[in-house]
């Protein structure tokens, strides 16, 4: 078994919009949103995968702020990949975002990046990564990130 270790974005404008990216597996047709993020690479630490990773799938520059939340997964018995995931935080200087890449991937996964209301998140019919997107997560931002479980859990992915 590989781990593979990736810190995503919380990321908010002006209108209490999250920002989350869509992405479309090009070999399983399989939809889904979730936060800005990606795998740390060589000699890279959390906070600087992050950065990276949020100029790269929405085009602007974040500055990290606090760890809220740790969630785990298991990918298929086949791929053999133990994940762990770091939610940070974040703001930018501008809302303009882009619909960026990955540049790991020579068929782009990432289809859309843009800001989110929570209405739109909840009644999404797209799965939504975390999960936790869809009900506490607001709970836990309106007490500002206190008191909370910052555990997520281990999930097993088919």
């Amino acid at each position: 078994m590989t781990f593979r270790v990736r810190a995503a974005a919380i990321i908010f404008n002006a209108r209490g919009e999250l920002l989350l990216v869509f992405h479309r597996s090009p070999i399983t047709g399989d939809e889904w949103w979730t936060l800005p993020g990606g795998g740390l690479e060589d000699n890279e630490n959390a906070l600087e995968a992050l950065v990276r990773e949020v100029k790269e799938e929405c085009g602007v520059e974040c500055k990290p702020g606090r760890l809220v939340y740790v969630r785990e997964f298991l990918e298929s018995t086949e791929k053999g990949v133990h994940h762990v995931e770091l939610f940070f935080t974040a703001e930018v200087d501008t809302y303009d975002i882009v619909t960026g890449f990955d540049p790991e991937f020579a068929e782009q996964y990432i289809i859309e990046s843009r800001f989110l209301s929570k209405k739109e998140i909840v009644s999404s019919n797209t799965k939504v990564y975390p999960e936790i997107l869809n009900d506490r997560f607001w709970n836990d931002l309106r007490t500002g990130f206190i008191g909370h479980d910052v555990y997520l859990g281990i999930k097993q992915m088919i």
